[in-house]
């Protein structure tokens, strides 16, 4: 061997994709399970169409993990235990509606304690080095969920009972949560806004259901500045959103340094979709997606985990997942160009940049 011989970045590369182990992907036919009734958008075949997507995937990319059950001890850091005996009791009956938006049936505890735990096992197999990153393709969604009360479709609050689990399993001291569902993560922001060990983001149409999320909204007490909101109007696409990623999240990001991400990818916001008012592409949910495992490789040893959220349109979400775990494999796409369309939000990213400047 010739001394000084250096790889190049190609063969670097190739090298690293080959050492690294696998994506996974946590998905499961329990997860149909709950049937929230026939006309109801977050409906079992929101899961039915991707169910087929891991034997559509390369075997030497990805991997799919069986999901667990969540034990009551593990969501506790998040919901009362008033709240998830609730829960619980609606196993016996055979509709049950916790609000307007949010209903049961008797399988319904079961496949929320699926959809925790199969998230909570996809971040252990991550911790372990056994996966570089991963996906958990579950149902029902979390990020509405408060801590006594069920809402917008939303039984337990995934994204951040796993949150909980990094800190209290593995000691991490900085977990970043990106929320890029149309809808602002009203629950999620709640469970960490006195909390400075979280960063959450959310992108988010506004005003818009839940009514949160506004700009002002940062945090309080030891957590005031690690809350960032960028309620965005209707009708923003690739162009938008990905100038928000670039100019606010990729750089807010930069300066926390999280040891962990964690995605609540919500496909709502797709220009198809049925409960939004947004524009975005599968080709735009893949770019974003390409920014946040960069940051993730340049500051957390590549730890990211996406988590399902909302999504409507089923070919849209489909196609928007299918872009996500082309990037998670490394493929490189040609992202959406940043143009001048994305100029009409600039006076709202000053907004944000100048209310966070005293904390970023």
């Amino acid at each position: 061997m010739r001394s000084g011989c250096r790889l190049c970045r190609s063969c670097l590369s190739m090298v690293k994709n080959f050492i690294m182990p696998r994506s996974a992907v946590v998905i499961d036919p329990d997860y149909l399970k709950h049937d929230p009734g026939h006309f109801h958008p977050e409906r079992p075949e929101r899961l039915k169409i991707l169910l087929d997507l891991p034997g559509e995937l390369e075997a030497k990319s990805f991997q799919l993990l069986p999901p667990r059950a969540a034990s009551r001890d593990e969501i506790e850091p998040c919901h009362s235990r008033e709240y998830i005996e609730l829960v619980r009791s609606t196993s016996e009956k055979n509709r049950y509606a916790l609000d307007g938006d949010t209903v049961t049936c008797r399988d319904s505890f079961g496949v929320g304690l699926l959809a925790v735990g199969g998230f909570l096992k996809l971040l252990d197999f991550i911790a372990a080095a056994e996966f570089r990153n991963g996906f958990a393709l579950v149902r029902p969604p979390g990020h509405h969920a408060l801590r006594d009360r069920a809402m917008g479709f939303c039984l337990f609050n995934t994204v951040a009972i796993g949150a909980h689990h990094l800190k209290l399993h593995y000691g991490v001291k900085r977990v970043m949560i990106i929320d890029w569902d149309v809808h602002h993560g009203n629950g999620t922001q709640d469970a960490f806004y006195r909390d400075p060990s979280v960063l959450y983001l959310s992108t988010h149409q506004f005003p818009f259901y839940p009514g949160s999320g506004s700009v002002e909204e940062a945090g309080v007490g030891e957590g005031e500045g690690f809350t960032v909101n960028i309620p965005l109007p209707a009708g923003c696409g690739d162009e938008e959103y990905l100038r928000v990623f670039k100019e606010i999240v990729a750089p807010v990001g930069e300066k926390f340094q999280p040891e962990w991400i964690l995605v609540s990818a919500g496909f709502d916001p797709h220009r198809s979709d049925p409960l939004g008012a947004m524009n975005v592409t599968e080709q735009g949910f893949g770019a974003m997606a390409a920014m946040l495992l960069d940051l993730a490789e340049r500051y957390a040893g590549g730890k990211i985990a996406f988590l399902l959220e909302g999504g409507y349109d089923l070919k849209a979400l489909k196609n928007s997942v299918i872009a996500v775990l082309r990037r998670m494999k490394g493929e490189r796409v040609d992202d959406p160009s940043i143009g001048i369309g994305g100029e009409m939000i600039q006076p709202l990213i000053h907004k944000v940049l100048n209310f966070q400047e005293k904390y970023w």
